[in-house]
């Protein structure tokens, strides 16, 4: 069963259909995907901690021992209650396991798959989608509606409502990702606490208590880099990943503020450089505390990481988080 829609994916994630023996959750937003398949998962098994009726395999288990899918399936719980069996990081190579399982299921566990994107030609997910016994629900980033509908419903939940501009400014500001999303939306209600008759949110509260939680912008990352505030990256960066903030771009955006402090620098920060006099002062204070061995050393050391970020196989966050990092500490070693 093909399940594509946000609203029928949300609710046949907290309640799949009975005659569902497996479900695959699959897409480009890794935090829904692990949401909704937590939520499937809680279904049969709301504690996740117990070892009797979970397991919990990687796919690389799978291609090692296919057995052990039937194994796990059909196991008996000691205590009773129906089993969950989990499979993370599928891919194409388990999908001729999975239709074996599919057409002759062993005991009555429940099967949840995570997988990252798979393309309509996908053999996994076309598996999946045409089975009348399991379900292929798709995760891909919210649109602002589907995170209007997600704080409505949330709100309504504790008794609040919200007016329509403090809706649209939360869809907007917090639709960057699911996990973040539910976090700001669960702190937002448990600040609000319990709501009085006809209480409403209005869009100067939403700001006030949602505040910068939202997108993080690069440029913001690049400041704090400048300013040499390794407190104000850190949650920055925390931000920035829930936020699937380009990594490489913020290298970017560092590189070139540093480019334009050089230039600047070596110019004598004079009028002569063409900017307004609070262009000016805004450089003159942001250079203050990096002499010119620390730019050409913040210069190098963003350059390289930009271009392996772009080149190498390594994950571009730990990257451009450690650089970054580094050239921050260069002012803060003062």
């Amino acid at each position: 069963m093909r399940v594509t829609s946000s609203s029928e994916a949300d609710k046949l994630s907290a309640a799949p259909p009975k005659a569902w023996v497996a479900a695959l959750v699959f897409g480009s937003n890794g935090g829904l995907v692990r949401e909704r398949a937590d939520r499937l998962a809680k279904s049969v098994v709301p504690d996740m901690s117990d070892a009797f009726r979970v397991a919990d395999l990687g796919a690389d288990v799978l291609r090692k021992d296919p057995a052990r899918l039937g194994d796990e399936a059909g196991a008996i719980s000691m205590f009773g209650g129906r089993r969950v069996v989990r499979v993370r990081d599928a891919t194409d190579g388990l999908a001729d396991l999975f239709e074996g399982f599919l057409s002759d299921p062993i005991g009555d566990g429940f099967v949840v798959i995570e997988a990252g994107e798979l393309t309509k030609t996908s053999s996994l997910r076309k598996l999946f989608e045409a089975a009348k016994a399991a379900g292929a629900i798709e995760c891909y980033d919210d649109k602002p509606e589907d995170a209007a509908r997600l704080i409505r419903e949330t709100l309504s939940g504790a008794g609040w409502e919200a007016e329509a501009d403090a809706l649209a400014y939360l869809a907007e500001a917090l639709s960057t990702g699911r996990r973040l999303l539910r976090s700001e939306i669960d702190k937002l209600t448990t600040y609000l606490g319990p709501a009085q008759k006809g209480a409403k949110l209005t869009r100067g509260e939403a700001v006030t208590l949602v505040g910068d939680s939202g997108a993080v912008e690069i440029d913001e990352i690049a400041d704090a880099v400048v300013e040499g505030d390794l407190k104000k990256l850190d949650r920055l960066m925390v931000k920035a990943a829930e936020s699937n903030v380009s990594w490489t771009g913020a290298v970017g955006a560092a590189l070139r503020m540093f480019q334009r402090l050089g230039s600047f620098a070596e110019g004598g920060g004079g009028p002569s450089w063409g900017r307004s006099s609070y262009y000016e002062q805004r450089m003159q204070a942001q250079l203050s505390g990096w002499d010119h061995a620390r730019l050409v050393r913040a210069m190098c050391v963003l350059a390289e990481a930009e271009a392996q970020t772009r080149l190498t196989g390594f994950p571009e966050a730990a990257i451009a988080q450690q650089a970054l990092t580094d050239v921050a500490m260069l002012k803060a070693r003062r």
